[in-house]
């Protein structure tokens, strides 16, 4: 397993542990050690481990949900935007986030119970707090993906589990959450969970929702702190590490190497290039009143195609953002506009926040401007800002607006049984009572 490299991880200096004593778990094998965690250190190591399984799915998770929509394409098939997806063939990362979810719940099932001395109720509260945190980030990362999937909560129970309701699953998301939120302080560090992420996920999980008021609520909790701004220029934030734009990236350094580089960059350059932007999109990101400065995120080769450089650095250190202060402009504008009060005035500031950052020109609201107008302009404003992370396929499902937008590419997305991925066969072969048959998505 690859060692989970945080810069500083909490004032307890929990990086005194390897991570080969964490707990390396898998929802389709048996687990034989049950006394993994035994103490504090070992506590500490576990919650590493957690980490390193949300290293494990992240990158996989981004290219399955990029190529579902018409930002990104493979380089063998750049004629072919919207991916069509199938059980044998499309990712998404199912299993791998499992993998994290039960070493999150060996670290929140076990640390309770933990008798150490030199173990104290703080330092516990710390790491459960992440535990949790991590939880709701995997449970959420799954329901926007496939639906409603096994609730898996007891780490030596997860076989003979019948599927959740996507309610039921969003639930989840919300307990785990809140208990993240009462545990975690408010420390800015922005390689770990702290309640800082809490609150930006909670507003990403209200936005899902159609809660608007929470939604618009937490995101203002991370506007308006000082630590967390948008930086200029755009590429800063990507080119660097850790700056004021990030609430939570996951960081890499050259001894502990993220090889995401590979599937972006040419051979020439280190990589295989599997995937490439979509060739329509190419053109908008180069627009200086579309792109403006999101240009920064592809560059031209000689042959004069364009690769993704958002994680090109050659050396393994570029980051995955996981939640980042753009985001939550764009969060809190259409929660504005969707409020049963709407704050078009208000909408309007936190999208040209966005809009000036990249140098394009402002959205201009009139008394003639509809807040369906302000709504398409978000949308389109969150394509280019959160270009490479993952965010566009599911941003056009949950505004219903999959068929309008993905149809004309692909004929699968006029149905709306589309609008979520299968479950893996591999998961299905795995457990095909509870995942096979009627118990897949519909259409799969």
């Amino acid at each position: 397993m690859k060692r989970f490299n945080i810069i500083v991880i909490t004032a307890l200096a929990i990086l005194t542990a390897s991570c080969s004593k964490t707990l390396n778990t898998d929802p389709q094998t048996s687990i034989s050690d049950e006394e993994a965690i035994i103490d504090g250190k070992s506590a500490q190591a576990a919650l590493i481990g957690v980490y390193d399984g949300l290293q494990g799915y992240a990158s996989s998770q981004i290219i399955a949900l990029d190529l579902a929509g018409d930002n990104v394409v493979n380089y063998n098939n750049q004629n072919i935007v919207v991916a069509t997806k199938t059980a044998a063939g499309t990712g998404g990362g199912f299993t791998s986030i499992y993998t994290a979810i039960n070493r999150a719940n060996f670290v929140i099932t076990k640390v309770p119970t933990l008798a150490d001395a030199l173990f104290s109720a703080g330092q516990k509260n710390l790491i459960l707090g992440q535990a949790y945190f991590l939880r709701a980030l995997a449970y959420f990362d799954l329901v926007k993906t496939y639906g409603g999937v096994q609730i898996v909560l007891d780490p030596l129970k997860y076989t003979g589990i019948k599927r959740s309701t996507k309610e039921q699953t969003y639930a989840q998301v919300l307990a785990d959450l809140e208990q993240a939120e009462t545990l975690l302080p408010e420390t800015v560090n922005r390689n770990i969970a702290n309640r800082f992420s809490v609150y930006a996920l909670k507003a990403r999980y209200y936005l899902y929702r159609d809660q608007w008021d929470k939604a618009a609520e937490y995101a203002s909790k991370l506007l308006s702190n000082n630590n967390f701004a948008l930086v200029k220029p755009f590429s800063s934030f990507f080119t660097g590490k850790n700056t004021t734009e990030s609430i939570f990236e996951l960081a890499f350094s050259t001894a502990d190497k993220n090889t995401f580089y590979t599937n972006w960059l040419s051979a020439a350059e280190g990589g295989r290039r599997d995937y490439v932007p979509a060739r329509d999109f190419t053109a908008l990101l180069l627009d200086p009143d579309k792109g403006g400065s999101r240009s920064s995120l592809i560059k031209q080769l000689p042959d004069g195609s364009w690769e993704v450089v958002e994680y090109g650095k050659q050396d393994g250190t570029s980051s995955i953002f996981i939640l980042r202060i753009a985001e939550q402009y764009l969060i809190r504008a259409e929660a504005r506009v969707k409020q049963t009060t709407p704050d078009l005035n208000g909408a309007v500031a936190d999208l040209n926040a966005i809009r000036s950052r990249a140098g394009v020109p402002l959205f201009e609201l009139t008394p003639a401007t509809s807040a369906n107008e302000i709504l398409l302009a978000i949308e389109n404003e969150r394509r280019f800002e959160l270009a490479f992370e993952g965010h566009r396929f599911v941003d056009v499902v949950r505004t219903g607006r999959a068929a309008a937008v993905f149809g004309p590419y692909n004929k699968q997305l006029t149905d709306q049984r589309y609008w979520i991925f299968p479950i893996p066969a591999s998961a299905v072969l795995n457990d095909p009572d509870n995942l096979g048959g009627e118990n897949q998505n519909p259409g799969y």
